[in-house]
């Protein structure tokens, strides 16, 4: 077998990349002080559609999930973010022996790269078992939603068990899946204290050769949850689970908790048989749901098609293809990027639209939808290549707005919205940002007229896409407002959250005399682009009923932003370049840089090629020094905080998010320049740089230490904040939208 490390890229046999994983489990590193790195010991990969989310471990267990309502796991194992499910095999040779495999765990023949190869890609994960006599390829492939408001709930299970010896062999194939529902934000709390408690109810329909576990919550208060349409914190009505059995040879049945699959096969000398499953879950009770998912996954043919993705001709058309692109290995690395964002994508069955999550630790850990700046940009790259679904984007987030324009930050349980403890500054202006280059890429100013309805949605009339931006408009310069200096204010934070938790300041007093240079600098960028469009859109006939609307918004915000404009100009005078913020009575960034502002300081239309050059060249002698993937986030990290190590997340580390906008700023005098910023920032150089650490190939967190510290390439190492599901929108949207904008 081949064996490089922890793995090696290839292609399927559609030409679709995928990772081969040959390093050994429990995954195991330690720094140079002996301490051993923080990542889960089974990593994981994604596989998904709008309506499932599925981690499929190296191991061979999964995580069957469930986001359409409350974030959930249907199968919730005994540890915290983990699954339960079980594969193996039992075999006879003619001598009567029987030698038992167990398939998946981390004591399993799939823990060890001799006895098993798994590969995992565009929707599928495959491992191929060489055991005595026989080999037995266990495949999982999920099929892609065509449309954001279509897809399966469920994957396509293949089993292929050929006999390799001299005699015939019998075996016994066993797939179990084990029916354990629990609401993700709930999962470190004891089962005792949960407000909610659910109930399993078995059933089985012998004729459809399916069986099913009902899971029903329950609650002593009566209005947490009445209707299953309602808002609420909590999940009343999760999914069942059940098993589907393709062919009549499999015996279904239950074991405690356990949905179990059974089939015999013996096989002469070169023989083998190919066998599937359906797993997955439903939110409708009734066999006719399960026939509809079958419909959808098989058609008309009885068993899926013989290789490693039963979809990937479907995964083939819905993915772009990067045709003009001439670096081969670019070319797949853009093409992974949009396939995670399509399988990260999840549908919102109260909002009835989808968005991209954050992943990582808020949605697969902490189990909320969070946050709102998160949704809009990984909607970015999808304006390019898949309007229809930036579009159910902006109006997932639209539906989180009020109608007087505040974006509400987190999402949790079936569509219940609030701001939580936050006072956030900078929602708005993540809005314009997508929607400003939403119509100016795709020209799409009709959508400005269409209605759609305001939080909570529910009895809500709604309004015009127009009334949303001016009414976030209105919100921004009235309520977030400006301070002493004329910029655009902090409030709690804006998109460094992490100074609501670092600054040990009195709350009460920082609140409202705080400023952001990034927030003002943010909004000049967003605002020229979404000020032009807006003007353009004036003069569409589809939309001359509002014309003097879209005029007079556009006029507002241009002083607006030449008022901001000309106070971040004031206040930034001959320095080299801007400060971070004014906050709790101290100017931050007077001598130490921050990166937060700089990139959009670089997109600014008034401020001069020459000043921005300067201003690079300043950046890569004070942030970008001695990184391998980007500039860090500040130049010499000053907080002091416990969890916060000097060189790590907030406090110095590398972000995509910020490097995002520092790279388009860069195009504008230097593409060249540009295009190799983008490129160390792929993960061909992440996993070059950081050979050694799984995180670094296929998926990433939010951020990663900066050379600062020794933890240099990892996810935040402090406290247990890593050990949790290294999978992130953040680099595969800023990714690929800079490739795009970079490429127009």
């Amino acid at each position: 077998m081949k064996k490089e490390g922890i793995g090696y890229w290839k292609e399927d046999k559609n030409g679709l990349p995928c990772f081969a994983y040959t390093g050994d489990i429990p995954y195991e590193k330690y720094l140079p002080n002996g301490q051993r790195v923080k990542l889960p010991v089974d990593p994981w990969f994604l596989l998904g559609n709008y309506q499932l989310t599925l981690f499929t471990h190296v191991s061979g267990e999964y995580e069957l999930i469930t986001g359409q309502r409350s974030w959930g796991r249907v199968n919730q194992g005994i540890s915290r973010n983990s699954g339960a499910n079980k594969a193996a095999v039992k075999v006879w040779e003619q001598d009567g022996n029987a030698a038992e495999y167990c398939l998946t765990g981390m004591d399993s023949k799939a823990a060890d790269p001799d006895f098993c190869e798994r590969v995992f890609g565009c929707g599928f994960a495959d491992y191929t078992y060489k055991l005595n006599n026989i080999v037995i390829e266990r495949n999982i492939s999920v099929k892609p939603s065509k449309t954001p408001y279509d897809g399966a709930s469920a994957f396509l299970l293949s089993v292929k068990i050929k006999n390799t010896g001299t005699k015939e062999v019998k075996a016994e194939y066993l797939e179990a899946v084990l029916a354990n529902y629990k609401e993700i934000q709930y999962q470190g709390i004891a089962e005792e204290k949960h407000v909610v408690q659910y109930t399993y109810e078995n059933k089985a329909d012998i004729d459809g050769h399916m069986i099913m576990t009902i899971i029903k919550g329950h609650a002593k208060d009566p209005l947490l949850f009445s209707r299953r349409e309602d808002m609420s914190k909590y999940e009343g009505f999760p999914p069942a689970v059940f098993i589907q059995a393709i062919e009549k040879e499999w015996i279904l049945d239950f074991e405690d908790k356990n949905l179990t699959a059974r089939v015999e096969v013996c096989l002469a000398p070169g023989e083998e048989s190919i066998l599937h499953l359906l797993i997955g879950f439903t939110f409708e009770y009734g066999v006719s749901s399960i026939a509809n998912i079958r419909e959808e996954l098989l058609g008309k043919r009885e068993f899926a098609i013989e290789e490693p993705s039963a979809y990937a001709a479907d995964w083939k058309n819905v993915l772009p293809e990067f045709e003009e692109e001439g670096e081969k290995d670019l070319k797949q690395e853009l093409i992974w990027h949009a396939y995670n964002l399509h399988a990260m994508a999840t549908f919102s069955e109260y909002y009835q639209e989808t968005k991209i999550p954050q992943g990582t630790i808020y949605d697969y850990d902490w189990g909320n939808h969070a946050s709102a700046r998160d949704n809009f940009q990984h909607g970015l790259p999808l304006i390019y290549y898949a309007p229809e679904l930036a579009r159910s984007v902006l109006r997932y987030m639209m539906k989180r707005t009020t109608p007087y324009g505040e974006i509400r930050l987190i999402e949790k349980g079936n569509g219940y919205c609030s701001a939580e403890r936050y006072f956030t500054s900078d929602q708005q202006l993540f809005f314009f940002l997508m929607m400003g280059e939403y119509l100016r890429v795709t020209g799409d100013y009709g959508f400005l007229s269409e209605v759609v309805e305001t939080y909570p949605v529910q009895g809500q009339t709604g309004m015009p896409v127009l009334g949303f931006i001016k009414q976030c408009f209105l919100f921004l310069r009235d309520e977030i407002s400006t301070g002493e200096h004329g910029l655009v204010r902090l409030l709690n934070s804006d998109w460094n959250d992490a100074v609501y938790y670092i600054v040990n300041a009195p709350y009460n007093n920082v609140l409202f005399t705080g400023e952001s240079h990034m927030n003002s600098a943010m909004a000049v960028f967003v605002l020229q682009a979404l000020i032009a469009a807006l003007k353009e859109a004036g003069e569409c006939d589809k939309l001359c009923d509002f014309k003097d609307e879209l005029l007079q918004l556009a006029e507002s915000m241009s002083l607006y932003r030449k008022s901001v404009w000309e106070a971040f100009r004031r206040d930034m005078g001959e320095r080299k370049f801007p400060r971070r913020m004014y906050f709790a009575g101290k100017a931050y960034g007077e001598d130490n840089m921050f990166l937060e502002p700089q990139g959009y300081t670089l997109l600014i239309n008034e401020f001069p090629v020459e000043r921005k050059k300067a201003l690079y060249e300043e950046m890569r002698r004070r942030v970008y020094d001695g990184e391998k993937l980007g500039a860090r986030q500040q130049q010499t990290p000053e907080f002091e905080d416990p969890e916060f190590d000097k060189g790590s997340r907030e406090n110095g580390g590398f972000w995509w998010a910020l490097n995002g906008p520092v790279i388009m700023g860069v195009a504008d005098f230097d593409k060249e320049e540009a295009n190799r910023l983008l490129r160390n920032m792929t993960f061909a150089n992440y996993s070059r740089e950081f050979p050694e650490y799984w995180s670094s190939y296929w998926s990433a967190a939010d951020n990663v230490e900066s050379s600062l510290i020794m933890e240099s390439g990892l996810p935040d190492q402090s406290l247990a904040y890593s050990d949790i599901p290294v999978y992130c929108a953040h680099p595969h949207a800023w990714i690929l939208y800079c490739y795009y904008y970079l490429n127009e």
